[in-house]
């Protein structure tokens, strides 16, 4: 796991931060950004119930569009077919069991000291942290989840829907920024 210099100006760009729990970049996209993060769920304190961060400023921009147009209270109302619902349950429960296996007893222990509350949401909750599983809480995490694990039925469906663009610009544009930037210092 070693994230390049490029690739973390890149990040720093894609995320308007530089993340200080980032483990590595998980998926690169067809033009190789980084597209998807892994994220350390706890560090220093700071609890980050996400473990996959999608990055891609493409596909950010596509899934908020989706959001917008109500697509997360259609997923919601898909949980209502018990076929479909378990799928999610089984998503929630991997996703929760992946998370819990990345946090060492250390970061357990210190967890706990400041809430026991803290311990039970690392180590149960679903995608995105969602206790209540009656719902479905940001596509994002669904399609970082799918794209990584590839057995997130709402990360799919969002996926079949948007997928790759045919070409894309937009990181390389801000890596030639950041190169000109560099170079004019």
């Amino acid at each position: 796991m070693s994230i390049t210099k490029k690739e973390r100006q890149i990040i720093d760009w894609q995320l308007g931060r530089s993340p200080n729990n980032l483990l590595d970049v998980q998926s690169h996209c067809p033009w190789g950004y980084p597209a998807i993060l892994l994220v350390k769920p706890y560090y220093k304190g700071q609890v980050s119930p996400n473990i996959y961060w999608l990055s891609c400023p493409y596909l950010v921009k596509k899934v908020d569009m989706l959001e917008d147009s109500g697509m997360i209270g259609e997923f919601t109302l898909k949980l209502e077919d018990g076929k479909y619902k378990k799928s999610m349950e089984n998503t929630h429960q991997s996703y929760a069991k992946q998370r819990a296996l990345m946090l060492s007893k250390q970061e357990i222990k210190e967890a706990a000291t400041i809430s026991p509350d803290i311990v039970e949401m690392l180590k149960n909750s679903g995608v995105g942290g969602i206790r209540e599983k009656s719902g479905i809480k940001c596509l994002h995490l669904h399609l970082a989840d799918f794209l990584v694990r590839g057995e997130n039925p709402v990360g799919k469906e969002v996926w079949q829907k948007l997928g790759w663009p045919a070409d894309c610009n937009i990181c390389l544009s801000k890596e030639e920024e950041l190169k000109n930037e560099i170079g004019s210092n």
